[in-house]
């Protein structure tokens, strides 16, 4: 299979300044927010073992050197090495990164308060072919577990746009690295999945009009009948989703017709009211990782979840009255469209409400 540059028709978004402190990587650990370069490849992004995994055309992967890349770190002043820490993988969409402006508005107290370490890196951004940007993601994960105490069940990827599709492609291709993934205004599946009727969803879908019965065909390939078993048993997905953005109705529909249908059992769809082509204010990004983190525990905390605000209690309170609405005539798709509506609206009353008519209608869960 030859590397699809299709990937890469993704949106750019504009750079952020980079102010953030030069430092060469050491055995001792640090914390803040610093730049490093790191010294080593990862043996899973050696081009031979890249292309056993996602049958690329190893003569089309273009080779690059570690030293030409630097990678942002942020670390929450109260790691000590003591208690080991998640680890958060983020590839953006645009090669020239800084995290400052991101960090102090969206992600420096979701790390504290989650306990999770940042990664990111320059010089992979959309028109950087998928090859790299995935092995340098590999890259990161591999070097700061050599410097940093890490919760080996907490290792996740995010990216935004087209850094969203390439998480998507780590965490398929990866489980066995990435425990679970946060894609952000943009997605990739391994199976087609249909274009939606609905023409107020058409009308957001950024490009030519699409034929009726279109579909966004699958741009990865499908793991294997015992991975992909393991995968919808054990690892965790959440899909963030801007209601505004063009790109909303292919991740609803790869969460619908995708993680859904195909039985992910920890797969979540968020949407964010009134959001576009963006990144998602810090309330958000948190509910994610505690969507992410739930398994984990003995039994979820509803209380770790941000409670939703006016506007998402009454969406979902709407996909509640039509879920009982379709109970009455087809019980099975009425009890498909309840659970639905408990894991794209999680902490909310509709939601609650809609646990409390599954367990009538299949027994306590």
């Amino acid at each position: 299979m030859k590397l699809n540059c299709a990937l890469l028709a993704v949106v750019l978004v504009a750079g952020l300044p980079l102010c953030a402190q030069e430092a060469e990587a050491t055995d001792t650990p640090r914390t803040g927010v610093f730049e490093t370069r790191f010294g080593e490849r990862s043996p899973h992004s050696q081009p031979d073992a890249m292309a056993r995994v996602t049958r690329w055309d190893i003569q089309e992967l273009p080779a690059y050197d570690l030293a030409d890349h630097t990678f942002q770190l942020a670390v929450p002043e109260g790691y000590d090495g003591d208690e080991p820490y998640g680890l958060l993988v983020f590839i953006h969409p645009n090669s020239e990164v800084s995290l400052d402006r991101f960090y102090a508005r969206t992600i420096r107290g979701v790390l504290a308060e989650h306990k999770l370490i940042w990664v990111s890196y320059s010089g992979g951004g959309n028109p950087v072919m998928p090859n790299i940007r995935l092995g340098l993601a590999l890259d990161a994960v591999h070097n700061v577990k050599q410097h940093y105490e890490l919760d080996t069940d907490r290792v996740y990827v995010s990216g935004l746009s087209g850094g969203g599709r390439m998480s998507c492609m780590a965490g398929i291709y990866y489980p066995g690295i990435f425990d679970g993934a946060v894609p952000i205004v943009g997605t990739l599946y391994f199976r087609d999945v249909k274009v939606p009727e609905d023409a107020e969803l058409r009308a957001l879908i950024r490009g030519d009009p699409l034929p009726d019965n279109a579909v966004w065909p699958a741009n990865l390939i499908q793991p294997s009948a015992g991975a992909l078993r393991d995968m919808k048993r054990e690892q965790r997905w959440v899909l963030l989703a801007g209601e505004k953005d063009f790109n909303m109705p292919q991740m609803r529909a790869h969460f619908e017709q995708g993680f859904a249908r195909d039985g992910f059992e920890h797969a979540h769809y968020l949407e964010v009211p009134g959001m576009a082509h963006r990144y998602p204010q810090a309330e958000w990004f948190s509910r994610a990782i505690s969507l992410l983190d739930a398994p984990l525990r003995d039994q979820a905390d509803p209380a770790a979840l941000p409670p939703a605000d006016e506007q998402t209690q009454r969406r979902a309170q709407g996909r509640l009255d039509a879920a009982m609405r379709v109970l009455e005539r087809d019980e099975a798709r009425g009890i498909r469209l309840l659970q639905r509506l408990r894991q794209e609206f999680p902490n909310t009353e509709a939601a609650h409400e809609a646990g409390r008519a599954l367990e009538h209608l299949l027994g306590a869960e």
